[in-house]
């Protein structure tokens, strides 16, 4: 079998690179024993990162406490060689983070965009982008995600619930705005890769199922995203469910998980159990924890239907881990017990964790693939940090 020079080049210097992110500061004759590569390759490598300033020399390292000898010289990622912005779009609220190389927050911004028009929606995040400080970096804006509640496909917005996008080619309008790489995926999604790539522990499988004002679930297999054939690949929230009263009713008739029981859905519901307009989240806490025996009882039925989901989905996927990514459950951590008593009957059920953040998982999963896309490394394991 023959290899081209170049591809083996390429290889080497990815593997090398990724043993510097995940472990460093580290020696080169330590990325040398870790990759068993000989020392001239890696040492070649090193001094070629170096040049694009990707690695940086962090001086020697400190002297073993005994044994003599020259001490070895440290590097380390350049977690400054630039930074990243990351987009998040709800029906409700437009979110951005930017962050380093590294995964660690630069700025935080958020702005309500309900009932906006797409080109509305556009103008605010330019204007989140101008408002910016000037960050301490090497070479500026690298890359760009936005994270989309929705069906996305090869970097395309297939459907929305939430927004209407019309006929708005978001990524080609922010390439050409700011000559950057810029990557689209559904929300759930992201929040299933920051749950991986913001972890020590490399899994092989793993669900997210995110519960906003929709219900998605991104599903990691074998390490990779797995989004299926159009990108709706764990778009649970359109799952059909049936009455028991009303036997054999038209399919297209039927209501789906969204529309009753989103974490929007939910409080529509409470509002309507209480005479109320509007009812906020803090609202059902407060009447949970004082024993309303209608909340109790909604919050309940809803602890039901999201074990029917969560058994649909260990039963499809098998995954080592299923994280919930929901401020509802954030709020009422009771819910992941109740619903983990539900799911006693089954022989194997895997671990049901709260998300690392809550808040931020969609941004940094966004961050992520934006790091991946700057390094050219997709697919490659990098540690990151939260």
């Amino acid at each position: 079998m023959i290899i081209n020079k170049d591809v083996m080049r390429d290889h080497n210097e990815r593997s090398v690179l990724q043993a510097i992110v995940n472990h460093g500061p580290i020696s080169r004759t330590e990325v040398s024993k870790l990759l068993g590569l000989n020392k001239v390759t890696v040492s070649d490598i090193i001094g070629s990162l170096t040049e694009r300033k990707l690695v940086t020399s962090q001086g020697e390292a400190r002297a073993a406490a005994s044994g003599s000898g020259r001490r070895p010289e440290l590097v380390a990622y350049n977690v400054t060689y630039g930074y990243v912005i990351n987009f998040s779009i709800s029906g409700l609220t437009l979110e951005m983070l930017v962050t380093q190389l590294d995964g660690r927050a630069l700025e935080y911004g958020e702005s309500p965009i309900d009932n906006l028009m797409v080109h509305q929606i556009v103008a605010k995040m330019e204007e989140m982008i101008r408002q910016l400080p000037k960050f301490k970096v090497d070479n500026g804006l690298q890359a760009i995600s936005i994270a989309i509640f929705g069906v996305v496909y090869q970097n395309e917005i297939i459907s929305s619930p939430f927004v209407d996008f019309e006929d708005v080619d978001l990524v080609g309008h922010f390439k050409q705005r700011y000559h950057v790489p810029v990557i689209m995926e559904n929300e759930a999604n992201l929040s299933a890769i920051f749950e991986q790539d913001y972890s020590k522990q490399e899994l092989q499988s793993l669900v997210s199922i995110s519960i906003h004002e929709g219900v998605g679930a991104g599903i990691l297999l074998n390490k990779q995203l797995y989004t299926g054939n159009y990108g709706r690949a764990g778009e649970v929230g359109q799952m059909l469910l049936t009455e028991p009263d009303k036997p054999r009713q038209r399919l297209a008739k039927l209501t789906n998980f969204d529309q009753e029981w989103s974490q929007s859905a939910l409080l529509a519901k409470a509002a309507h159990l209480k005479g109320r307009p509007t009812y906020t989240l803090a609202d059902l806490v407060r009447a949970n924890e004082q024993g309303d025996a209608q909340i109790t009882r909604l919050i309940e039925d809803f602890c039901y239907q999201l074990a029917v989901v969560t058994s649909n989905l260990i039963i499809a996927y098998d995954p080592q881990l299923i994280f919930f990514n929901s401020p509802l459950i954030d709020q009422l951590p009771e819910i992941l017990k109740n619903v983990q008593m539900k799911l006693s009957f089954m022989p194997l059920v895997p671990p049901l964790v709260m998300s690392k953040d809550v808040k931020y998982a969609t941004l940094l999963g966004g961050a992520s693939l934006a790091i991946h896309k700057v390094l050219d490394m997709t697919g490659t394991r990098l540690i990151l940090h939260h």
